[in-house]
């Protein structure tokens, strides 16, 4: 019996110190959210973006290298930190088209704080107030992005499904191993997308693609 109890005991003690943990984990976060709040209001005084992607995967690198647990771990449970300190900058409106996919992609992205608002055709966005589309990439996001000046800003797979994340914002904080999309009219990498039998998507590193010629850069992802 008396084993029983220490056990009992040991566990009540590791107990406690898992909620100090806890508390301390909140406070953190609350002093998080109380700067962020502080960048939203300089923000909101120059009209600078609310989501920067290129911070965000800045972010989870280092905190990969800091704590040794992969990049993709770290984004997949702070994606919700972030995304519930980015409320305060304010609200992100985000077009999809209605299927199972985006739904999900939309969430991963930018975890449950985001106002998703469905379309069936891009073109009937209002360009005034929409200021991003996540969506496979394909002949019609690629009409509406050239005629409205777009970006490609950001990606999520979903069962090996890519989505892109378009928006009128540029990604401006670029490093060399980040992904340069560039359209084109042949294909110059392995990693492509056949648009139709004019045009290719092709992906390469933002490095390799400053001395290419004849190809239009689409934006730039950054390096997860």
């Amino acid at each position: 019996m008396k084993w029983v109890i220490k056990i009992t005991y040991d566990i009540n003690k590791l107990r406690e110190k898992i909620d100090d943990i806890d508390n301390k984990i909140i406070e953190l976060i609350l002093k998080r959210m109380e700067i962020v709040h502080q960048v939203g209001i300089t923000k909101s005084k120059d009209n600078s973006r609310i989501y920067v992607p290129e911070r965000e995967s800045a972010i989870y690198r280092k905190l990969s290298s800091h704590s040794g647990i992969s990049d993709k771990d770290i984004s997949n449970f702070y994606t919700e930190i972030i995304s519930f300190c980015r409320k305060l900058e304010g609200i992100l409106d985000v077009v999809i088209k209605k299927d199972s996919y985006s739904l999900i992609g939309v969430k991963k992205l930018f975890g449950e704080h985001v106002n998703t608002i469905f379309v069936e055709q891009f073109d009937s966005i209002d360009t005034s107030s929409i200021k991003y589309i996540l969506s496979p990439f394909n002949e019609e996001v690629l009409n509406f992005i050239q005629k409205n000046n777009w970006f490609v800003i950001n990606k999520v797979s979903i069962n090996n499904e890519n989505l892109y994340l378009f928006s009128s914002f540029e990604n401006t904080i670029l490093n060399d191993n980040d992904l340069a999309i560039l359209l084109g009219v042949k294909k110059i990498s392995d990693n492509c997308l056949k648009i139709n039998k004019n045009l290719f998507i092709n992906f390469l590193s933002y490095k390799e693609s400053k001395f290419l010629k004849d190809f239009k850069l689409l934006g730039v992802i950054p390096k997860n």
